[in-house]
């Protein structure tokens, strides 16, 4: 098998670099390994999760003349596992595919494919399918809502919960044309799904859901839709009983007459609940994240941790209750991967920038992130090489030295 991490990047050394807030921040000569993806020139649609026993998951589609293939691999002792495919389809795979492990050992696919159809251009069909052989067989798919369901294409989440159930979670427009509802459901460890379940009853349409589960209760963040155009995150707490009531994360106020296609990050750990997000409500791109302590009866005051930035946020909790948050910003008339560390006390640390280049449109401009052990993995697709790249960075730590700049090249 062929070397999966490829050569240490040698890093720029930067003489200075300004700070993000006027202030100036030290740089630092690094080394980020890049590791090698198995996924060859053209693919796209990426998701980085993990197996049951903790091993990071990259999935992705690759094209041909037939249609689109959802495949993935994991990545082991030695290296990448052989990539397997979960379906291919002749038409167009719409938002990213998502590949994950169970809890009782198993996978879960889900896939969402575009209908085709003039008079409904945005119309979806969504799919399950479950793996109990590590990826070399699966269930005939199924489509886990009722008849009367009209799936939006733009975006799911899903969520493994520890008795090996799984969460869903779509936008539905099945009561208005240009109304759009956030629906779930759970599937029972045979992959049965139960009742539909409507969390929101008018959300934004385009902007992707996130969705993360600690033994019965689940957490959705998404971007809300409220009178006079009004599009803020909001978080809804949730369960087979159905949703709790939603909380608006920020009263942003941000006034948009179409969904800005950017949604949020949520991550929960040891009674602590956190959410990135992206907002232009006074006309400048900004990321902000906030923090959720249980007992408290609302989220903390925002932190500031980019005021030149084009969203697109993804985020974890780290083990001393920051947050790992990583966005696309904005350096001039160029893009940039971006990654900090969020404290609870608004202190934003560890700025490092992972990769300056463009980056492509819908579907594939998302960021993948997870930590696996002392690691975190970040995806992206790099637009000029049509490539999935991945790189590997230690969790950040007290003794880390703020301020590093690394550009991958």
């Amino acid at each position: 098998m062929k070397n999966f991490l490829r050569s240490c990047l040698r890093a720029m050394v930067l003489l200075w670099l300004m700070g993000y807030g006027g202030t100036m921040a030290s740089a630092s000569e690094m080394l980020v390994p890049e590791i090698e993806t198995p996924t060859p020139v053209g693919s796209r649609q990426h998701q980085l999760n993990q197996t049951a026993q903790g091993q990071l998951l990259l999935s992705w589609v690759e094209r041909g003349e037939r249609g689109g293939q959802l495949r993935f691999a994991v990545l082991e002792t030695g290296g990448w596992s052989t990539p397997q495919t979960v379906v291919a389809v002749r038409r167009k795979l719409a938002a990213a595919p998502v590949v994950l492990g169970l809890r009782n050992g198993a996978l879960a696919a889900a896939w969402i494919v575009s209908t085709e159809q003039e008079d409904d251009p945005f119309g979806a069909e969504l799919y399950l399918s479950r793996s109990t052989d590590g990826g070399g067989s699966w269930s005939k798919p199924l489509q886990p809502y009722s008849g009367e369901a009209r799936i939006y294409d733009a975006q799911m989440s899903l969520a493994a919960l520890d008795d090996g159930r799984l969460a869903l979670v779509w936008t539905d427009q099945r009561h208005k044309p240009e109304r759009y509802q956030l629906m779930a459901a759970l599937l029972d460890t045979m992959g049965k799904p139960g009742p539909e379940i409507v969390l929101d009853k008018d959300v934004c349409s385009c902007c992707n859901t996130r969705t993360i589960a600690q033994g019965d209760t689940l957490w959705t963040a998404y971007r809300d839709h409220r009178g006079g155009e009004v599009r803020d995150i909001a978080l809804v707490r949730w369960s087979s009983a159905g949703p709790s009531q939603a909380n608006i994360v920020h009263d942003d106020q941000w006034v948009i007459e179409g969904c800005p296609s950017n949604g949020p990050a949520v991550a929960r750990r040891d009674g602590l609940t956190m959410v990135s997000w992206f907002t232009a409500a006074d006309g400048v791109g900004r990321v902000r994240t906030a923090f959720w302590p249980d007992g408290e009866n609302h989220f903390g005051k925002p932190i500031e941790v980019d005021t030149h930035a084009n969203g697109y946020v993804n985020a974890l909790l780290l083990e001393d209750g920051s947050a790992l948050v990583i966005w696309r910003g904005r350096a001039g008339l160029t893009e940039e991967l971006r990654l900090a560390q969020v404290r609870q006390d608004g202190t934003v640390d560890h700025r490092t920038t992972l990769y300056r280049g463009d980056f492509p449109r819908w579907p594939n401009r998302h960021l993948s992130l997870t930590q696996v052990g002392d690691s975190v993995y970040v995806a992206w697709l790099d637009l000029e090489q049509a490539q999935i790249r991945l790189v590997k960075r230690p969790a950040p730590s007290a003794a880390a030295m703020a301020g590093d700049v690394v550009k991958a090249e």
